[in-house]
């Protein structure tokens, strides 16, 4: 690939690096902001003191992403569409980066974790998405880099370039703790613990210092979703990820295809692989391993439980390294070829189709919002946990009431259709049944959302649990729509 008709490495990865950016920035307001990322924007909008004040009871890691973001906003806007784009610079940057971790075995390898990385559709989705992946993903492949480069040709400038990396993704994810673990046992057993010890204890440092804000939001609950999961299902999320993203038309059968041509890019470079190639493979193999195995164990254990695709993304990178020497190996010849044509292929039809489907995209608040629409006056939304969030970003109108009862003439609940892992969403749902005093006027639904509308003849008070009780959602947000951000009186710390 890397030689084809006199394209040089350089050549082949720059065009791929614009190719990634096309994908990323073109489509990038295809899909909604959704829940995680209305809670990044609200964040933000507090101000740095604001955001570094709230991150404990806000998030569940580290600032340097949200101060990044913020930082980002103060000079390129503070639109929907800015917070994402910086995460899509960070996914473009990310290719010509892997394609150095690549390079370490050698240049055709690199070209295909380069152009994996174009079209993978978990790094597509990262790229798109107001959150810290992306970051995390960039930071842990500069890692990689710094680290081969470590032990190439040990110094202390690339050993403290390595640190560095590191110490930045840690700032970014607490899990980038277990691809430090891997990294760093590599180094000691190779180079000796005078030489790393140094290095090592100041990542070290760093990550003791994160310990009591970790523990700080550990204590306001907000990761405890993730037990509600099944382990195995969560296990079973990593591979799936990995290969095809986190939804898609034809989940399993796409899973399948692609992990088949994967195992065979593996096998190909077990079968053909020349001694160098699988020597440098197998270190990053190890690496991969034990950067999982050590955050699964822990979940296993119920030490720390918070194992699930999207925390272990950093070990994406080693991962795709090791397929691109599949792939790439010098000995692969047109098998390696093919495959890795049909693994960029299927992938570019998933982020077709996702972007084509509405079902399988992110939850579509922008929808709930266009579907509301302004009201005449002050009106009541009833949502599950979390909604008013993501409608602030798009009905600044809005603000979550924790008053044991309200007085409207209008109650609007809403709905969003649930993403399943291997099978079609669920439609959403929403009560007909009137809340008492009031009258269903009509219901809006469409494969993603929907909206039933109930009006009662003069303004009348009714309960917060009767309008949950209705809603059949113990938690349900009750918010307030009026007709102007003036016009909202909020009784929560919303900035």
């Amino acid at each position: 690939m890397a030689g084809t008709r006199g394209l040089g490495p350089t050549e082949i990865v720059v065009g791929l690096t614009v190719l990634g950016a096309i994908l990323r920035f073109a489509t990038l307001d295809v899909q909604s902001i959704w829940g995680d990322e209305a809670a990044t924007i609200v964040l933000v909008h507090r101000g740095l003191g604001g955001l570094l004040s709230h991150l404990a009871s806000s998030e569940t890691t580290p600032p340097l992403y949200f101060v990044l973001v913020w930082a980002w906003t103060k000079v390129f806007g503070s639109g929907v569409l800015d917070y994402r784009s910086f995460s899509a610079l960070v996914g473009t940057i990310t290719i010509p980066v892997i394609y150095l971790a690549g390079r370490w075995i050698s240049p055709r390898v690199g070209v295909w974790a380069a152009a994996l990385a174009t079209v993978n559709p978990a790094m597509y989705y990262y790229s798109q998405e107001a959150r810290s992946y992306a970051l995390l993903i960039l930071f842990s492949a500069a890692a990689l880099v710094f680290w081969q480069r470590a032990l190439q040709k040990p110094s202390a400038g690339r050993l403290a370039a390595w640190a560095g990396a590191l110490i930045l993704a840690l700032l970014t994810h607490y899990f980038a703790a277990f691809l430090f673990i891997a990294q760093a046992a590599l180094l000691i057993h190779r180079l000796g613990w005078r030489r790393v010890l140094p290095w090592a204890s100041a990542v070290g440092l760093v990550g003791l210092a994160l310990v009591p804000l970790a523990r700080s939001q550990t204590a306001h609950g907000k990761g405890s979703w993730i037990e509600a999961v099944s382990l195995l299902s969560r296990f079973a999320q990593v591979p799936k990820q990995f290969l095809i993203g986190l939804y898609s038309p034809v989940e399993i059968f796409s899973t399948l295809l692609v992990g088949l041509l994967a195992a065979a890019a593996l096998l190909l470079l077990i079968r053909r692989g020349e001694k160098r190639e699988l020597a440098l493979a197998r270190e990053v193999a190890i690496m991969a391993a034990v950067a999982l195995l050590i955050p699964a164990t822990l979940s296993i254990t119920r030490l720390d439980d918070v194992f699930n695709g999207r925390n272990v993304m950093a070990t994406w990178v080693p991962w795709v390294v090791l397929l691109a020497c599949g792939l790439g190996a010098a000995r692969a010849g047109r098998a390696g070829a093919l495959l890795g044509a049909g693994i960029c292929a299927l992938s570019l039809l998933v982020i077709a189709g996702v972007n084509l489907i509405p079902g399988y995209q992110r939850d579509d608040w922008r929808g709930v919002a266009q579907a509301l629409a302004t009201p005449a006056a002050e009106r009541v939304v009833v949502g599950a946990a979390h909604s008013s969030e993501s409608l602030f970003v798009y009905m600044p109108a809005t603000t979550i009431t924790s008053a044991p009862s309200v007085t409207t003439r209008e109650v609007d609940f809403i709905a969003l259709r649930t993403q399943r892992t291997g099978r079609a969403p669920l439609p959403p749902v929403v009560p007909t049944s009137p809340p008492p005093g009031f009258q269903l006027v009509g219901v809006h639904k469409t494969e993603t959302l929907a909206v039933s509308r109930f009006l009662a003849s003069r303004a009348t008070t009714i309960g917060a649990k009767t309008l949950r009780r209705v809603d059949a959602e113990p938690s349900a947000d009750i918010i307030l729509q009026c007709g102007s951000a003036a016009e909202c009186t909020s009784t929560s710390d919303r900035p």
